[in-house]
């Protein structure tokens, strides 16, 4: 057992069940995280789940080129026609499931302040996901920008709620008497601004450079080892501050869309090359998914997901409502919003380290219902698509 060969295990069990799938008319995501489930630790394990963790970075690396085509298609110009409709939409349905989650888990038998860690992990949505099945039908339209809109802002949402719901648990476990939420505050806000200016340097050198490159090949290597080099270099924060990869990632797409004369060439040299690591990415998180913890959990994993769900449908619903947004939005949005993978297992993670005593109950929870949300997750992104007329019938 070795990487290359857990790697090509990957490859060719994501090509195998994602062509599968295709026969009872499922996106190719499904397939690719039920391929991982069923090689995985769960049932073959002919991906240890040691081995799976050995390739984090590829999973790192896949999301960061995910981030950078989230930010790819978000326009301006169409980001105008819709403005108020996504700045109240994502608000209300990150909160929204913030709150429901909370709610749901803390009912069916977690403390509170755990609660609000769980529901903080679950505020995000997977930008893998979305991105991927709307790509696959070519979906065009008000609900393919609201769900990218979404799925790009609301992990910084989920990232700053975690930050503060994680310090004030930390700070409830240390027997502190005070707490200072302005330092709190203060910290997150910088972490953010930190990686948006990341995000923009890193678009600008891409941008600069791009000037210079000829072919397909120099267009992948100038893209990808700039978002990379940014990337990494501000992975794990400093000094203290949190800082996202995937938001500078999501910054220098987001610039290249709309200022660089050589978009065209950057994104479409992507297109050639992202999937396979779409394609491992979403096979390594099925495979590490362990399904005996979701049965484990019982009822509490059973309010998570009804939180979720209902969190992310009824706060779309609310703020499409509310903003005057176009009725396919409203109806039919939250209904993309279930699959959760990237942030929530990333934040899993360092909740896992950062509260020990805690591991058994958050793992299992952000883990194990991953696994439905991933598996539900691309078919239901498919029916609001479908349901919102923005798929072409002979793609499906």
């Amino acid at each position: 057992m070795n990487v290359i060969f857990v790697v090509g295990i990957a490859l060719i069990t994501g090509y195998l069940f994602g062509k599968a799938v295709k026969y009872i008319h499922l996106p190719s995501v499904t397939g690719y995280i039920l391929g991982g489930l069923i090689v995985g630790t769960s049932f073959l394990n002919l991906i240890p789940f040691k081995m799976d963790i050995a390739l984090t970075w590829l999973i790192n690396f896949a999301l960061m080129i995910v981030a950078f085509n989230v930010g790819g298609e978000l326009s301006i110009k169409d980001l105008k026609r819709l403005g108020k409709p996504i700045a109240f939409i994502v608000v209300f349905e990150s909160l929204a499931a913030f709150l429901f989650i909370t709610f749901f888990v803390y009912i069916t038998g977690l403390p509170l302040l755990q609660a609000f860690l769980i529901g903080a992990i679950g505020a995000a949505t997977a930008p893998a996901v979305t991105i991927t099945v709307i790509r696959e039908y070519k979906a065009h339209g008000p609900i393919s920008q609201v769900l990218l809109a979404c799925t790009g802002i609301d992990d910084a949402i989920g990232i700053t709620l975690y930050a503060i719901t994680s310090t004030i648990l930390q700070s409830h476990m240390n027997n502190a008497h005070q707490l200072s939420i302005s330092i709190i505050i203060l910290k997150i806000i910088i972490g953010l601004i930190i990686s948006v200016i990341v995000g923009i340097i890193a678009g600008y050198f891409i941008n600069l450079l791009a000037k210079y490159a000829k072919t397909e090949i120099e267009f992948i290597v100038l893209t990808l080892g700039i978002i990379m080099s940014f990337g990494g270099l501000i992975k794990g924060g400093f000094r203290g501050l949190e800082l996202s990869p995937l938001l500078a990632s999501m910054v220098a797409g987001f610039l290249i869309t709309n200022w660089s004369n050589k978009k065209k060439h950057l994104f479409s040299s992507l297109d050639t090359f992202g999937p396979v690591f779409y394609l491992l990415y979403f096979v390594l998180a099925g495979a590490r998914l362990k399904v005996r913890m979701l049965i484990k959990l019982g009822k509490i994993a059973i309010g998570y997901l009804i939180g979720r769900f209902a969190g992310k449908y009824i706060g779309t619903f609310i703020g499409g409502k509310l903003s005057g947004a176009p009725k396919t939005v409203t109806k039919y949005a939250g209904m993309g919003l279930l699959s959760q993978a990237g942030i929530a297992i990333g934040l899993c993670v360092i909740a896992a380290e950062q509260f020990p005593s805690l591991s058994n109950i958050i793992v299992p929870i952000a883990l194990g219902t991953t696994i439905v949300t991933e598996l539900t997750g691309p078919l239901l992104t498919k029916i609001a698509l479908t349901k919102g007329n923005e798929i072409n019938s002979s793609k499906i």
